[in-house]
């Protein structure tokens, strides 16, 4: 018998959840993406990445990485506060096309080097 071996990209939870900063504070949002890229967003649909420095959730920005554009932590932590988040603080607003792109290419890469 032979046996073929495929992968699949597992989606994430689509449920609001909490997320715990490194402070002990709390904000809620939801998981997006899959095992090859992921990323939060708020209640208002701001894109947000986890710093692994500084061990927080930060609004997301657009960064060169390696020729390509790519999605990162910007420093500017999410609070859970009563006024939105404004993109102008991480000095971007990021298109739901530009996530669209990365993740696509993010996936495509894993699937090549497989």
């Amino acid at each position: 018998m032979m046996l073929s071996s495929l992968s699949f990209a597992a989606p994430a939870y689509h449920g609001e959840m909490e997320f715990i900063q490194n402070d002990g504070s709390k904000f809620s949002g939801h998981l997006k993406g899959d095992e090859y890229f992921s990323w939060v967003e708020d209640k208002q649909g701001n894109v947000i990445k986890f710093n692994k420095v500084s061990k927080n959730y930060e609004y997301a920005k657009l960064q060169m990485s390696q020729g390509e554009v790519d999605i990162v932590p910007s420093g500017v932590k999410v609070m859970n506060a009563k006024v939105p988040f404004s993109p102008s603080l991480s000095g971007q607003n990021i298109s739901k096309e530009k996530i669209s792109e990365i993740w696509k290419r993010k996936k495509e890469k894993v699937k090549f080097h497989h």
